[in-house]
């Protein structure tokens, strides 16, 4: 590879990366390495520029945790994200059986049969709704899509919500609603 390629790309990683936090900066890296199925157990050989001043830095990037990897277990997994709300307790339960199940238990949908086991594992409270009307009401929320009867598939919004939004900033902020401003009436002339 040249090395104006390589210079290129550095600059264009830069100039894409530089606008977003550090939380962000980190997913997108990450997404983009295992896409590339690269991983960093050796800092990257310095790149010699001709006529340069001095040899740069090798980079050795501190490599985060990576909250979603793949055998990990669902309370773990669970207590990262935090889920507030039933529905969002439900989305974490199919990204795990999706994304992070062992081989032998992963899947792509869920079942009502897997609220009870999955829900005590993940240490959550049982829901007082039968499994098929947790599912329902999670799909009503719009983070699972209808499979075959009975099957409910984690959707883009439920996926987005799990990977992207859990925890929330304000997980230990009490929620408070703001006052609802009545219309003020005009008065006749």
């Amino acid at each position: 590879m040249a090395e104006d390629e390589v210079v290129k790309a550095i600059s264009t990683l830069m100039e894409a990366l530089t606008p977003l936090d550090k939380e962000a900066r980190e997913h997108a890296l990450d997404f983009v390495m295992k896409r590339l199925g690269i991983s960093l157990g050796a800092a990257p050989a310095p790149i010699h520029h001709s006529g340069s001043p001095s040899p740069p830095t090798p980079i050795t990037p501190a490599t985060p945790p990576v909250p979603d990897q793949p055998g990990q277990d669902i309370r773990s997994f669970a207590a990262l994200k935090s889920p507030k709300t039933m529905n969002e307790k439900v989305a974490v339960m199919a990204y795990y059986l999706a994304q992070l199940a062992p081989p032998a238990e992963r899947r792509d949908y869920i079942t009502p049969e897997d609220i009870k086991p999955y829900f005590i594992q993940a240490d959550f409270e049982l829901p007082t709704a039968t499994g098929s009307m947790t599912l329902t009401n999670a799909k009503n929320a719009g983070y699972l899509n209808a499979l075959e009867r009975g099957q409910y598939r984690l959707n883009s919004v439920g996926h987005n919500l799990v990977a992207h939004k859990l925890p929330s900033k304000d997980a230990g902020a009490k929620a408070t609603r703001r006052p609802v401003k009545k219309p003020v009436k005009k008065g006749k002339r």
